[in-house]
């Protein structure tokens, strides 16, 4: 089984929404959609990224699907108390990381051997932190996402050497310094 499948199916049983969408193929896409993009869902159907509302035909348009299907797994999201509760406080985040240099900012990307492993924030946070360097964001992905990884944005850029010893954390396959 692909990465892709392993976490839609951690996502499906976390939440449910196999069961609760069953027999409803597209509205599981939809719900996972919004889950993986951090859109609310308010009580009266409408949907949000921050305060700003998001027409259900541009969802539709980037998953290829009908407006009535956004339409339907919404209901079916309000009408299901688990899936009501997480998808009415789901609330999205600024990202440093593609303005990080434009910043002046440091930022590297954390490519794990497995997502679920313990201690890799801490070990890379003590790295960079006994450096003198201060850490401005860190933002590590669920480990039930596919490819979940690990950014941190540095008050600075950081030195080839500290890259060289974030390597030896354990569960760290890969560190990518992003510019």
């Amino acid at each position: 089984m692909n990465d892709n499948l392993l976490a839609r199916d951690r996502i499906n049983r976390m939440l449910n929404i196999e069961k609760i969408l069953s027999r409803k193929r597209e509205q599981k896409r939809v719900a996972e959609f919004l889950l993986r993009n951090a859109i609310k869902v308010s009580e009266d159907g409408k949907l949000f990224s921050k305060n700003i509302e998001i027409p259900y035909t541009s969802i539709a348009r980037v998953l290829n699907v009908d407006r009535r299907v956004i339409k339907a797994t919404i209901s079916s999201i309000l009408e299901e108390p688990k899936l009501k509760k997480i998808f009415t406080k789901l609330d999205s985040t600024l990202l440093l990381r593609d303005v990080a240099p434009e910043l002046g900012f440091g930022a590297i990307e954390i490519i794990p051997t497995d997502a679920a492993s313990k201690g890799i924030v801490a070990g890379v946070a003590k790295i960079i932190t006994n450096s003198g360097i201060s850490i401005r964001q860190i933002i590590a992905e669920d480990p039930m996402f596919e490819n979940a990884e690990t950014t941190v944005i540095t008050e600075k850029p950081l030195p080839r050497e500290l890259i060289d010893e974030m390597l030896k954390v354990p569960g760290v396959k890969k560190v990518m310094v992003l510019s």
